[in-house]
């Protein structure tokens, strides 16, 4: 889960050079993690790969168990001080390093107010099936589901 240290050259968290997502997609992946302690967002070079998982004809993805947190969702995280349940299990089992992702934090855009990412529009999720937030989920599903505060 925590085998990329280095973001993707294209990954959606970096300051410059990040891939092109549909408005307010990033916006939704971050309220999804901060909610959601218990979710995580998937490398896209993973999920989009042979050891990725499948895709049925509706778009919807089923994980392989072969992918990999993304490194930027992982730094951004740290940034904010946000760690994942999987990253705070990964620490004390010791399968998880943040140090080993420290050089790249500069690469990594900034955490806004946690408020801000709890009040935030989460999209649809269409764009990216398969990872944190409602992606994968229907709009309204996605509206009406539980979540966990902002504030861990």
């Amino acid at each position: 889960m925590f085998r990329l240290a280095r973001p993707c050259p294209n990954c959606p968290f970096r300051k410059e050079g990040a891939i092109e997502l549909m408005p307010g997609r990033l916006e939704g992946i971050i309220d999804g993690l901060v909610r959601d302690d218990w979710s995580t967002f998937h490398c896209h070079e993973t999920v989009h790969s042979a050891m990725g998982g499948e895709w049925d004809d509706d778009g919807n993805y089923t994980p392989s168990g072969q992918e990999a947190m993304c490194a930027g969702a992982v730094i951004y995280l740290e940034k904010a001080q946000l760690p994942t349940v999987g990253m705070r299990l990964g620490r004390a089992m010791g399968v998880y390093d943040p140090t080993k992702f420290t050089r790249y934090s500069d690469e990594i855009i900034e955490p806004y107010d946690v408020d801000e990412a709890a009040s935030s529009t989460v999209s649809d999720g269409n764009d990216c099936p398969g990872t944190a937030g409602s992606c994968g989920m229907d709009p309204a599903a996605a509206a009406s589901a539980p979540s966990v505060p902002a504030t861990r």
